[in-house]
């Protein structure tokens, strides 16, 4: 009996550390909500230009938005769920605003300002990631920031292109 005693006392020293790690700090469980909000407005927006989009170009972009971030929303989600952190369901109407003063244009106007925004978006999300990245303590989660900050890379040479093919679509009318 006197041996179980000592032996139950070290597996749980043993175990503590790993379900520790597990718990994320409060920085990182608010970075992750934020990475969330940011997936589900890019989702909606582009699920918005992939529809109202007039150019070939920026709705393949918007489709490729849809996929991309919904694909790295699930990986979010999954991750969030190891950490049992809650994410958010639906974007905040902060983040939706741009998305909301994009629905009442249409055409190249449309196109134009839609791919201004993803530019500026995608140029803010760079910088966020970054800095999430940087700080960030789970190695875990890290590690996922750095990989979703390298598709945002991806995304924002993306948006430039095509946002200086359909800025000049529209002026050429």
């Amino acid at each position: 009996m006197r041996s179980l005693i000592p032996a139950l006392a070290l597996a749980a020293f043993v175990a503590a550390p790993a379900y520790a790690q597990d718990k994320m700090s409060n920085d990182d469980q608010a970075a992750m909500k934020q990475l969330a909000s940011a997936n589900l407005a890019e989702i909606e927006s582009g699920k918005m230009a992939a529809q109202k989009a007039q150019n070939a170009e920026v709705k393949s972009f918007a489709q490729k938005m849809v996929q991309d971030h919904s694909k790295m929303l699930e990986d979010l989600k999954s991750l969030a769920k190891a950490k049992g952190v809650a994410l958010p369901q639906d974007a905040p109407a902060k983040e939706m605003a741009q998305a909301k003063l994009l629905e009442h244009k249409s055409g190249a106007e449309f196109d134009k300002d839609y791919m201004e925004h993803m530019v500026k978006d995608h140029e803010k999300d760079v910088k966020d990631t970054e800095n999430i990245a940087a700080k960030a303590k789970d190695p875990q989660f890290k590690s996922a920031v750095q990989q979703a900050n390298a598709k945002i890379r991806e995304h924002l040479q993306l948006a430039q292109r095509v946002a200086q093919n359909a800025g000049a679509g529209s002026t050429s009318k």
